[in-house]
This record gives C-alpha cells, structure tokens and sequence, in this order.
C-alpha cells in the first residue's frame, strides 16, 4: 500500500516538472522571438506612417551611420552588462575621445594613424579606470562610472567652453565611408561574437553575472575578467569615436552625449538581462542597438520635436524594465 502510494506520489511529482519544463522552454522561446518582433514591428511601423521615407536610399544611409556607433559600443557593452556590470560614462568617455584626437589632427597636425591610436587608448584608459576603481575600492561599477562621467564632463566643459574643434571634412571625407564602416562593424562583430561565445572571456562574463560566489568555487578569477570586459569595451568605444568624428569634422561639449542612455534602452529592447547571467546573448544587445536606431530615425521622420525623442525613449525603457526585469535575483 506504502509502496502504491509512493509511486503515485514520484509519478504526481514527475508530472509537475515535465509541466514546469515545458513552461521554462515556452518561455524561452518566447523570451528569443520577442526582440525580433519588436524590431520587425517597429521598421513595419515607421516605414507605415513616415510614408515610406523610411526606406528611401538618402535615409537608409543615413541610418546606417546612425546606428554604426551604437551597435558597435553595444558589442563591447554586452561584455559589461553579461557580468552583471552597469556603466553610466559611455557617452563622456567618447567625447573625450574624441577631443584628444581632435586637439591631435587640428593642433598638432599628427597623423591619422597615430591620432586613432590615441583615441582608442583613451577610451581603454577610462573604461579601465571604471573597472579598475570599482574592484580596487569593492563599490558598485555604476558609482566609478558615474564618477569618471563627472570628470570627463568636467573636461569637455572647461577644453570646449563656447567653442569647438573643427577639422577640415574634405581631409577625412574618404574615412567617413559606408562601405568601410561596415566592413569595421562587421569584424568587430565577428570578433566580439567569437569572444564572448567560445573562450573563457566570455564564459567567464555569463558565470560571473549568474553567481559570483560559484564562480569563485569553480577556480575562476573575478577581477582580471571583469577588468577586460572593461578594456574590451573602451576599444569598441574608442574605434566607434573616431569614426564619429570624422562624419561630423567636428567636437564639441555634447560629443557623445546619451550613448549610456541609448545602450540601456538597446540593452533592455533587445531582451539582454541587466543581471548577466547565462542568458545574456550578444546578438540581443546587437539586435536592441538596430532597434533603438530605426526608433530615433522614425521619430524624426515622422515630424516628433527632437527634444521629444528622448522622452519617448524613456518610457519605453521605463515600460520594457517594468514588465520584463527580473525580481527574484533582488
């Protein structure tokens, strides 16, 4: 009797999990379709109510460039965000970035070469003070980061105040390349995705995001992979500014203006989990970053005061964290 009871009892308890099991996977499904969807539903739209214009060639090129910087810091990000990171000092960091290459080519007529290098250093070096700092001190990234914002803001206000560095276009008209801009992204892309889905380093990002206790219990090395991720980021930040530059022939204080911002809300509409973990895909902050692309440039079009845009941005972030963060992490 004992024994029938119990057999009921395994059989009742294999049912639940077969049921549970099957709820896990439909979300799953559902958790990869949704970012697609959004994408699709988004372009579908605009191209709907802007008439068309959307697709016209003189548009789609220029959003292209648009979205250019924004995908390619989105691969260095999702680096960050897999372990769990959140950086605030994206945007500054790109625009002092760019005002040492700027003050380079302008003022001290350096050439290219050496004033790219210059710029992606810069970038590695205040990513690296983020990271740096947050694991020397052992506070939360997103304080360091705020507080290199700070001084990087600081740095623009004083060196642009009433002014900018303006470069002559026709010199660096031939930098400011689609088709070389895409073949940059794609190797990056490449790279960024090889990284993080088939060495260590990205391995490492996603178990450290899941469980940084087990982690350490598995023999992995919290800080040297966290301290890349950082370096990782600031090259994809400083290859992104450069290229920003040359399209504009031009820094001023607001270079890089709301980068952070726009990664987030590509991060959060692209189904990228801002704990890390062993959900976190790099196509979903890439995917997030298209996203956030063709909803600025649809906006626009559409005839939306720019000063709107990112108003609008803010409660689709506000709503998208809202429905899909997940709680039982705290």
């Amino acid at each position: 009797m004992e024994a029938t009871v119990s057999l009921k009892a395994t059989d009742k308890n294999l049912a639940i999990q077969q049921e549970l099991d099957k709820k896990a996977k439909q979300r799953t499904v559902i958790e990869a379709i949704l970012p697609f969807a959004g994408l699709v539903f988004i372009f579908t739209f605009f191209v709907a109510v802007t008439g068309g214009r959307l697709l016209s060639s003189a548009n789609l090129e220029n959003l292209i460039n648009q979205s250019f910087m924004l995908v390619l810091v989105a691969v260095g990000a999702a680096f960050v965000y897999a372990h769990g990171g959140m950086d605030f000092s994206m945007g500054t960091v790109s625009g002092v970035a760019q005002l040492v290459m700027g003050l380079l080519l302008a003022n001290l007529k350096t050439p290219v070469w050496l004033a790219v290098l210059s710029c992606i250093l810069t970038s590695m070096v205040c990513m690296g003070l983020v990271g740096g700092l947050s694991l020397v001190f052992r506070v939360p990234v997103f304080v360091c980061s705020l507080c290199i914002r700070s001084i990087c803001t600081g740095i623009l206000n004083t060196v642009l105040a009433n002014k900018e560095i303006l470069l002559t276009y026709s010199d660096y008209a031939h930098l400011n390349n689609t088709g070389l801009k895409a073949g940059v992204l794609l190797l990056l892309f490449v790279v960024g995705f090889y990284l993080f889905n088939y060495t260590a380093i990205g391995k490492n990002q996603r178990a450290i995001g899941g469980n940084q206790n087990t982690t350490k219990q598995a023999g992995i090395s919290i800080s040297p992979n966290i301290f890349v991720a950082f370096l990782f980021l600031g090259i994809c930040i400083g290859v992104a500014s450069f290229f920003s530059i040359f399209r504009v022939a031009s820094v001023s204080a607001q270079s890089g203006s709301g980068l952070e911002f726009n990664i987030m809300t590509a991060i959060a509409l692209g189904g990228f989990p801002f704990a890390g973990g062993d959900k976190a895909r790099l196509h979903a902050a890439v995917i997030g970053a298209i996203t956030v692309s063709i909803l600025t440039n649809g906006l626009a079009l559409w005839g939306l005061d720019v000063n709107l845009v990112n108003g609008v941005k803010g409660a689709l972030f506000i709503a998208i964290v809202g429905l899909s963060y997940d709680r039982s992490r705290k």
